[in-house]
């Protein structure tokens, strides 16, 4: 997994960050409505219409030309925002919650969540994370790290939240997201337009600190 040391979110005012590809200036270039299923402090919120802003390249030799700005916790191919999702996947594997008591609380089936568990299980190789955390911060990974009684998906959070933590300890700027999985997929995706689908395969998560100065 590469992550950059580059410009903060947000970009310049009113204007789309730049080009995944030729990192050239960019514009609008209309947007469509969704709709998307939130956590927020408070519980959980269905919005019917959010606000999906599309962006074009000018540049005429760019193959990207147009493309949607994934924006705040938004995330392609998603009802179910990612925190949300973790939230869920945590309250089972974590909190040992029943599929039925963690789909009713997140508004969602029973599928949906055992799908999720799956989707978190798959997303990474928990020895690669660590090694990743572990070249960070060589002391170690405070926080009661995998015990053998916490499932897989479990682990995996735990350190994609561990691994957030140490990136932005060294200056690297990710999007403030409640979860670590959540931060680091966005930036996946906003740099190098990688899409971690629940359907269908994804490219693999690795701990790949090459934007990081060590």
């Amino acid at each position: 997994m590469s992550v950059s040391c580059g410009p903060p979110y947000g970009k310049s005012p009113g204007r789309p960050p730049p080009c995944p590809d030729c990192v050239g200036p960019t514009w609008w270039d209309g947007k469509r409505l969704v709709a998307e299923c939130r956590r927020f402090e408070g519980g959980i919120e269905y919005v019917a219409d959010v606000t999906r802003r599309r962006a074009r390249c000018p540049s005429k030799d760019c193959p990207r030309r147009s493309w949607t700005v994934y924006e705040q916790d938004s995330y392609p191919h998603r009802v179910f925002a990612l925190d949300l999702v973790v939230s869920a996947v945590a309250a089972v594997v974590v909190g040992r919650a029943t599929l039925t008591a963690a789909a009713r609380a997140h508004w969602c089936s029973r599928d949906s969540v055992r799908r999720w568990v799956a989707w978190v299980e798959r997303l990474a190789e928990p020895a690669e994370l660590m090694r990743g955390c572990t070249r960070l911060e060589p002391r170690g990974l405070p926080g009661g790290l995998a015990r053998a009684d916490i499932p897989r998906a479990g682990t995996v959070l735990h350190l994609l939240d561990r691994l957030a933590d140490l990136l932005a300890d060294r200056g690297v700027r990710l999007r403030s997201l409640r979860s670590g999985l959540a931060r680091i997929l966005a930036d996946q995706l906003e740099r190098l337009g990688a899409v971690f689908l629940l359907t269908k395969p994804s490219p693999p998560l690795r701990a790949e600190l090459a934007g990081v100065a060590l």
